[in-house]
């Protein structure tokens, strides 16, 4: 998993607590409510129907959560959409798809993993510990994204979704459970179990992550992060619409990543695609966009697309090498 460089913002500061909705008990998703967002914004680009800002918030876990926001310019309510890369994509890897949401009518969180900062908590010697903590963390500072959208008078509360993929599809299970403010979800290329995951995948990130580890150690390991594993919350009965997307070139999630779509409860959707992990397919992307459409009652994006298409907004003049 590759974290993204922090970007830090003048601040803009607003202090909005706000307590979420009901939802069925985790521990693992418990946080403070009453920590201040301390807000931060800095305006990047607009245009008449558009604004995309870099901007962070406090974690309620300690340290700063960046973000790009990208909103529809206008009085709304609009739809609400947060958003988790995965490993080796950056924030602006959604950035071309919020644009074409926000112009749909849906204001979109693009956030980066939690970054660092004073009372963050510090790193653990147990492997599975600091795993199961990471991906916690990862849990609370969406729901404390949900917090704030829900703070915002342009948002409409009761259309919401989430969007995680691998790394953020695997945190981002964690809501469906906790959740009940968020209308739907899409997984992207994530696994019904992490613990079985970290242990038998045979690629250099997590062979690496085992090296030096005893079979006793590796066990300890995996029991630690088991409480985290999306099998554990995307059966929980009541919750949002789930689209699970796969790739059939996706080798080392070819069994796992159905398997979470096996594990979740109804109502919910599998959909493969030609592409690997990295999901970088545009049948993927318009997918999920019509889907975030239907569940968020937005505007036809498939005429955004269209309009886009012939009259693109930007193009950037060839420069003469010399």
């Amino acid at each position: 998993m590759r974290i993204s460089p922090q970007i830090v913002f003048p601040c803009i500061c607003v202090a909005l607590p706000v307590a979420p909705a009901a939802a069925q008990h985790s521990p693992l998703a418990d946080y403070d409510h009453t920590v201040p967002f301390q807000y931060q914004e800095e305006p990047v680009e607009k245009d008449n129907q558009i604004e995309v800002a870099g901007a962070g918030f406090q974690s309620p876990m300690g340290g700063k959560v960046n973000m790009l926001v990208v909103r529809p310019r206008g009085a709304g309510p609009y739809a609400a959409i947060v958003y988790q890369h995965g490993g080796g994509q950056s924030m602006p890897t959604y950035l071309a798809e919020a644009e074409v949401l926000a112009r749909a009518g849906a204001v979109s969180l693009i956030l980066d993993v939690p970054g660092s900062g004073p009372g963050k908590r510090t790193a653990l010697e147990d492997k599975g510990a600091e795993m199961r903590a990471s991906y916690a963390e990862m849990a609370v500072c969406f729901r404390r994204a949900v917090d704030y959208l829900q703070s915002l008078q342009i948002v409409d509360p009761s259309r919401m979704a989430f969007v995680g993929h691998s790394y953020g599809a695997i945190a981002g299970s964690v809501l469906v459970r906790t959740e009940r403010r968020i209308k739907t979800f899409v997984l992207i290329g994530g696994v019904a179990r992490l613990s079985r995951h970290v242990s038998e995948t045979q690629i250099d990130y997590w062979i690496e992550w085992r090296k030096g580890m005893t079979a006793g150690q590796l066990a300890h390991a995996v029991e630690q992060i088991r409480p985290i594993d999306p099998d554990n919350f995307v059966s929980a009965p009541g919750h949002g619409s789930i689209l699970v997307q796969c790739g059939s070139f996706d080798s080392v999630n070819i069994e796992a990543c159905p398997a979470l779509y096996s594990a979740a409860s109804n109502p919910k959707e599998l959909r493969w695609y030609d592409t690997d992990h990295g999901f970088a397919d545009l049948e993927a992307t318009f997918d999920r966009m019509q889907w975030l459409q239907r569940e968020l009652r937005l505007n036809a994006v498939e005429a955004l697309l269209n309009q886009l298409w012939k009259s693109p907004k930007k193009r950037t003049t060839a420069i003469e090498l010399k």
